[in-house]
């Protein structure tokens, strides 16, 4: 089996990565921050793939040399609050490029073996509809909306695609935000719930955790 996480080195890719690795086969880390990538490429006996998510030339030689592929999860991400007024374009397009372009340019350049399955971690977007968080908000359902129609697009090629709504989890990503809740999710729990409820057969259009 063939897996690939991108988002690697966040803290929920890092959990994923963990819990993958001892389930055999191939396993691909890819993330932007080459050093860190290797040496948790190095202890999980995985492969790093450094690439920044927003250079399809990075990601079209990352994924090419992947090769296909039986499991792609998706968990990069980037989170910042401004209001609509104080949100500045590069900001804007940071995170949209983090949430859902390298979405985007992920699936275009993966191939995948028949029967393969894409992992994309979402939100419920009750929880992210809020002031400050316009560019997150906007970029997380849009990546929603990308992986319904990837979906459709991708049946022809026995690929099957799942959503997993998350509830807050303590990592990194929130230190814009001032820290997690105290109800958030760890990073280890959230990996093993993720795991056990898309890994199913038949898989799963939404998961909810």
């Amino acid at each position: 089996m063939s897996t690939l996480v991108v988002g690697a080195t966040g803290g929920l890719g890092q959990a994923l990565a963990r819990a993958l690795s001892g389930r055999g086969g191939k396993l691909f880390l890819l993330a932007r921050e080459a050093r860190a990538l290797g040496d948790l490429a190095s202890s999980l006996g995985g492969e790093a793939l450094p690439a920044d998510l927003a250079s399809e030339l990075e990601v079209s030689a990352a994924l090419a040399e992947a090769g296909p592929l039986d499991l792609l999860i998706y968990a990069a991400g980037a989170v910042s609050r401004a209001s609509l007024r104080e949100m500045s374009r590069a900001e804007a397009e940071r995170i949209e490029m983090a949430n859902c372009g390298g979405v985007a340019l992920t699936l275009k350049y993966a191939r995948f073996t028949s029967g393969a399955r894409v992992i994309l971690l979402g939100v419920y977007p009750e929880l992210v509809t809020v002031p400050g968080l316009a560019a997150y908000a906007a970029s997380k359902l849009g990546a929603e909306a990308l992986l319904n129609v990837a979906r459709k697009e991708f049946r022809r090629e026995g690929v099957r695609c799942t959503l997993v709504r998350l509830p807050a989890v303590a990592t990194g990503l929130w230190a814009p935000l001032g820290g997690p809740p105290k109800s958030a999710l760890q990073p280890q729990e959230a990996a093993a719930r993720i795991l056990d409820r898309a890994l199913v057969e038949p898989p799963p259009e939404v998961v909810e955790l």
